[in-house]
């Protein structure tokens, strides 16, 4: 009897069972269960989204410490502090606080909550600060821009207020100069 040649092959990854993805995908810690997900579309359908426990985990690694990144609750990621406001980076929902569990980021807190009638976490007149720059939604227009002169206006309606103002002192002014 003669031996049969050994056939070589190359077993890869991702010829593996999905059981296994899952498998592997348990042993991996924060940042690598990310990139292993993020590797191809495959294993971002497969492996489930990081929880919110996860996350807040995640967010006390020295990699997010680096990267100043932290969780939001809503929408179930890690964003960088930029796009917080600074009340929820501070104190009890800072990332160490008994509160960090319910921060949210400026955008989720402008979208509308799930379940209600376009009603938001941020309503109108709300101030926010983000690295200590105001931002307001307007009390006038309802957009969220720069807030203008520590007031509830942004500086779109606030300028335009101040100009309707002026004019209508010049206009009296003008019209007691006379009489």
């Amino acid at each position: 009897m003669q031996d049969k040649p050994r056939i070589k092959t190359t077993t890869t990854l991702l010829s593996l069972p999905p059981e296994l993805h899952l498998l592997i995908g348990t042993y991996l810690r924060f940042p690598d269960i990310v990139y292993f997900r993020i590797t191809c579309a495959y294993l971002y359908a497969l492996l489930p989204p990081l929880t919110h426990s996860q996350l807040l985990l995640a967010e006390t690694t020295d990699y997010a410490l680096s990267r100043d990144i932290y969780a939001c609750r809503y929408c179930l990621r890690l964003r960088p502090a930029s796009r917080f406001a600074d009340r929820m980076r501070r104190r009890r929902r800072g990332r160490y606080g008994r509160d960090a569990d319910k921060r949210f980021c400026v955008e989720c807190g402008l979208r509308p909550r799930a379940g209600t009638d376009e009603e938001a976490r941020y309503g109108p007149g709300a101030q926010v600060r983000i690295d200590g720059v105001l931002y307001v939604i307007c009390i006038t227009c309802r957009t969220f821009g720069l807030g203008y002169g520590g007031g509830i206006e942004c500086q779109g309606c606030g300028l335009d207020r101040e100009r309707v103002r002026r004019r209508k002192l010049l206009l009296n002014g003008e019209s007691t100069d006379q009489g």
